[in-house]
């Protein structure tokens, strides 16, 4: 049912967790409520030097939060683009659902970030 891919990083990510005093933060519930994701960040100067996720979801959203934090990190915050098909290529399984809930937590996390900013 799951990739190889997807059950090793379920298995084992490296970046679930919550940076304590995060530098922007978004916590998402999926329309059904049975799906939970929260993204935390740390900013130095405009660039994304840490990315923390947790969920409580299905392998491949835990999957998917995982390869979201791997992409972002050392990125300058306004420059971070994200779409699900390089979500899906980072992950190399064309399976994954619901990439876009994922995005959009990310995107409010760095919106949370830059509204701090202002």
């Amino acid at each position: 049912m799951y990739s190889d891919i997807v059950l090793n990083i379920f298995n084992n990510p490296k970046n679930a967790g919550r940076i304590s005093k995060p530098d922007g933060i978004a916590d998402f519930y999926s329309e059904d409520e049975t799906e939970h994701v929260e993204f935390s960040l740390r900013v130095e100067d405009g660039v994304i030097t840490n990315c923390k996720f947790r969920a409580q979801a299905n392998p491949y959203i835990i999957a998917i939060c995982e390869k979201i934090t791997e992409l972002v990190v050392d990125k300058n915050i306004k420059d971070v683009f994200l779409d699900p098909y390089t979500v899906k290529k980072a992950l190399g399984d064309e399976s994954p659902i619901n990439i876009q809930f994922c995005i959009n937590c990310l995107k409010f996390a760095i919106d949370n970030y830059i509204d701090k900013q202002e």
